[in-house]
């Protein structure tokens, strides 16, 4: 890393202290006052075109790629002090205890009937907590740390009273929030000004064609169209095309200035210039170099955060970028460490504040036509990631037997630097699964991870479909208390599995009505003028992405999770209960409902009882296959209900197993009330004691090849044994082994015990401390101290 690009990184670090508020609210209402009576889709346009009007321009020092969301966040100063912060949680906690008394209490948050939510308030609003990390407390008002300091003393506080430490996290979070005006924030619902999320929008047929040519194709069709629906959506679209040429030329403006500010450097104000010449020429024009594409690239992503965007991907930036930097490197108008510039400056810049969770790029693979897709800026992508040590963009290497060897040795290389870099995707297995859906060989072999690790073809689908997602070990909760209400009859072990799979169906299908809500919400009222002028179709259907205009169906992503929690608790009740006989199934409902207190022989008796998922071991890993098969059958088969979407089997939990485990009872598996469900498609902690190969064989007992969705499986390694080449190489034949035979995705990363437990106490010391969470990795240090504690206890390999 040179000096510049660590000037820019600690910059970049440094920006995130503090606590930012965003104009948007304000922005968008500002022009929704002025447009009442114009349809929905116009106004949403006209807004997006005011947001960019609006935002504040900044060119940081250091930075050879531009364009950043800040103007529109400044810093928050009205901070709290520790006394009133403290007085604060204080009457929140009381007054929540007086209403819970009186029993006037909700646990959740009501929304209108018909109102569209984010994806964050689908999910902040249940009844757990969700501010488990600070990049998704957007709207906090005190810094992410005095937050967890405050929850820590109130749960010291409150400790005995009728409060979960979980109501209390959740209370604070939702209060501890900054006030923006009422009348922007209603504005902004009712329209509803509905963002493109969870996307990978066409950046590459921008920077081929331009945006000139783009709006101009536009105009045409809105000329020439007859359809009154279409001509809506073509004029929509000439604003938002008109809207992001005027705001990449005004960036144009604003670097020249900063070029001529007296304080710059002859250096820096020749390097600004060239930036703004850069700007002015690809605010229209299609790019015609490596620096050009990269720039054009990066400003069409910071205009999809700056109007709300979440969890956007820059998808394949290897392969579309890949032609403009062979060309320049043929013609010597560029050198490697140049390009290695660019790229680390787009790098750092995913890592601002308000960047939005969580931002993905997609390496290696195959092309369209099936060809190998590995190549110098693969390669290249990859060093960046090992030189910076950034959370962000979340890398998903595809791997495949066409590909070089030397992937997986930089995919080592990086993973070794701390990084917490590259998760590895099988294309032998996710290209298949795909076309399952129906979707052609070509796109198939093109598709990307969007955010963490859900897929879909890049540029063609709109929005990802998220619905609540199902906890494996709840709907065993759920088993026993219709047993014990003599609603379910069960004799045997395949009876309670029956009942097992009734509970995993029931949430499957009630999923499924979620999404017809949702899409039935959607109708005639959801509109993104931007994100549709990016996404293939809806230029030539004349449609919104989300009003069906887009190339591709929508995804429906069905996610599941805490597959270790739950095969080890009903192999236990296969064991104990309906084997050994060793425990009634009655005696089993009292031990849960007690939490283990008072009945630690029995607790002992399920936790020992033989096997558990992650070693290796048959009978267990049966029962989590069972579980896997009957998951997939059931959510493949909702495709066949003529929806016109496709829905998927997501294999993946972000941070959802201390989400919905602070609120489940005990399992019996031993876990008590409130503690962490086994992450994703990993082991239970702890409880995979045999070795990495065994856990792997584990993985790969599953009939892994049915999911179509996305799976995520975290390894902990000791960073000592990427010492020495011996490690390493024992590494690569571990990860090609486990590919070659069928494992879907794996993500490996490196820490310590010790570096944890110091990191807790002493943060400021740990700072640059990555760890992988989900299917995502994030500084340690910014998360919540839960989740800090569960990753401690995750196995580590390699010591």
């Amino acid at each position: 890393m040179n000096q510049r690009i660590e000037n820019l990184k600690t910059l970049i670090l440094d920006l995130n202290k503090g606590v930012r508020e965003k104009r948007l609210y304000e922005y968008v209402g500002e022009s929704l006052r002025k447009t009442v009576g114009e349809p929905i889709q116009i106004r949403r346009a006209k807004a997006f075109q005011n947001v960019m009007e609006r935002t504040t321009q900044v060119v940081f020092p250091y930075e050879l790629i531009t364009g950043t969301m800040l103007g529109q966040c400044p810093l928050k100063k009205d901070i709290l002090s520790e006394d009133e912060r403290r007085a604060k949680a204080i009457q929140i906690i009381e007054t929540y205890l007086d209403k819970k008394r009186k029993k006037n209490i909700s646990h959740t948050i009501e929304f209108a009937e018909g109102h569209v939510k984010s994806f964050e308030e689908n999910f902040g609003s249940k009844k757990s907590r969700w501010s488990l990390m600070a990049r998704v407390h957007q709207d906090a008002s005190i810094p992410y740390d005095d937050l967890q300091g405050t929850i820590a003393e109130m749960k010291e506080r409150y400790q005995g009273q009728d409060i979960e430490p979980y109501e209390i996290g959740r209370e604070l979070e939702r209060s501890f929030k900054i006030e923006y005006d009422s009348e922007d924030k209603k504005l902004f619902d009712s329209l509803p000004y509905f963002i493109g999320n969870h996307i990978s929008l066409n950046y590459e047929r921008i920077v081929k064609v331009g945006l000139k040519a783009t709006r101009n194709q536009v105009q045409a069709l809105y000329e020439a169209a007859e359809d009154a629906d279409k001509k809506e959506y073509y004029q929509a679209a000439v604003i938002a095309a008109d809207a992001t040429i005027a705001f990449i030329r005004r960036y144009a403006q604003t670097a020249r200035a900063e070029s001529e500010a007296a304080a710059v450097t002859l250096q820096r104000s020749e390097e600004l210039k060239r930036m703004a010449e850069i700007l002015d020429t690809v605010a229209e024009a299609p790019a015609s170099n490596f620096y050009e594409a990269t720039q054009l690239m990066w400003m069409l992503h910071i205009i999809a955060n700056i109007q709300g965007g979440s969890a956007l991907s820059l998808a394949r930036i290897d392969q579309y970028l890949y032609p403009f930097y062979k060309k320049d490197l043929d013609a010597g108008e560029i050198t490697e460490d140049f390009a290695k510039d660019l790229l680390a400056c787009v790098w750092l810049k995913v890592n601002e504040p308000r960047m939005r969770t969580v931002e993905s790029v997609t390496l290696g693979g195959v092309d369209r036509e099936g060809n190998d897709a590995a190549n110098d800026l693969t390669r290249i992508c990859l060093q960046v990631a090992a030189d910076l040590r950034v959370p962000y963009p979340n890398i998903g290497l595809r791997i495949n037997r066409k590909n070089p060897d030397w992937l997986y040795d930089e995919a080592i290389n990086t993973t070794a630097a701390g990084s917490g870099q590259p998760m590895l995707l099988n294309d032998e297995i996710w290209v298949p699964s795909l076309m399952s859906l129906g979707f052609s060989q070509e796109n198939a072999n093109d598709y990307y991870n969007m955010g963490c690790v859900e897929l879909e073809v890049p540029g063609k689908q709109p929005s990802y479909g998220v619905c609540e997602s199902i906890a494996f070990p709840v709907l065993i909760e759920e088993v026993m208390r219709k047993y014990a209400e003599g609603t379910c009859t069960i004799n045997t072990f395949d009876d309670y599995m029956n009942a097992y799979k009734a509970e995993l169906n029931a949430a499957i299908e009630a999923d499924f009505e979620e999404a017809v809500q949702k899409k039935a919400n959607m109708k005639n009222r959801c509109f993104d003028p931007y994100s549709s002028l990016l996404i293939d179709g809806c230029i030539e259907n004349g449609k919104d992405m989300l009003q069906g205009g887009a190339e591709l169906p929508m995804e429906w992503s069905v996610y599941a999770y805490g597959i270790g929690t739950a095969a080890d608790s009903l192999y236990a009740v296969k064991k104990v209960i309906f084997e050994d006989e060793s425990m009634t199934l009655e005696h089993l409902n009292e031990v849960l409902n007690a939490n283990f207190e008072g009945y630690e022989y029995e607790r002992n008796l399920l936790i020992e009882c033989g096997q558990h998922y992650g070693n290796d071991q048959s009978d267990v890993d049966k029962v989590a296959n069972e579980v896997l098969n009957y998951f997939t059958q059931q959510v493949s088969a909702l495709n066949k209900r003529g929806m016109g979407d496709v829905f998927v089997s997501t294999l993946f939990g972000y941070f959802f197993h201390i989400y919905h485990g602070e609120i489940a009872k005990a399992t019996p598996n031993g876990r008590k009330k409130g503690e962490p469900f086994s992450d994703s498609m990993g082991p239970s902690q702890g409880m995979d004691v045999n070795g990495p190969t065994r856990l792997l064989n584990s993985v790969l007992a599953l009939e892994a090849d049915k999911i179509t969705g996305a799976f995520a499986l975290s390894f902990k390694m000791n960073p000592s044994f990427f010492a020495d080449d011996s490690g390493r190489n024992a590494m690569k034949q571990v990860l090609k082994t486990y590919i070659d035979n069928g494992g879907p995705q794996i993500q490996v990363y490196t820490t310590n015990a010790e570096d944890l437990q110091d990191a807790m106490i002493h943060p400021d010391k740990h700072r640059d401390l990555i760890v992988r969470v989900g299917g995502y990795c994030e500084f340690f240090v910014d998360l919540d101290r839960t989740l800090q504690k569960e990753i401690l206890t995750r196995t580590m390999y390699g010591e």
